[in-house]
């Protein structure tokens, strides 16, 4: 699964304290297209908010009731300047549906493992 694939949740799973509920997106694409790509990625997030607002992850966490969520986007070439403000604009939309953005590069010198 991938950022590209918006039909599908990537990963999902439950943090450690069983309180949060953490979605995995996986982004591959670089940034030779980066209208494109934004709009790709605002696609999926799109896509998870749905899912979450429509609590369709009851189908698989039956039992659990969830206080926050998280979406993690893994990008395997870094983010652009644009990227980053718009998940910061995103995140800040989010904020009061307790809802965060956190961001892993897995590219060398990039940030790792930060909250947008």
């Amino acid at each position: 699964m991938s950022v590209i694939e918006i039909d599908k949740v990537d990963a999902m799973a439950k943090s450690r304290d069983e309180r949060e509920l953490i979605f995995l997106i996986s982004d591959h694409l670089d940034w030779s297209d980066e209208y494109t790509h934004l709009v790709t990625l605002q696609n999926k997030i799109n896509a998870y908010l749905a899912f979450i607002e429509s609590k369709q992850y009851v189908d698989t966490y039956p039992e659990n009731t969830f206080d926050r969520y998280a979406i993690e986007i893994h990008f395997l070439h870094g983010m652009s300047e644009n990227c980053f403000k718009f998940l910061d604009t995103v995140a800040n939309q989010l904020e009061s549906m307790d809802i965060k953005i956190r961001v892993e590069c897995c590219n060398e010198g990039a940030p790792q493992g930060e909250e947008v």
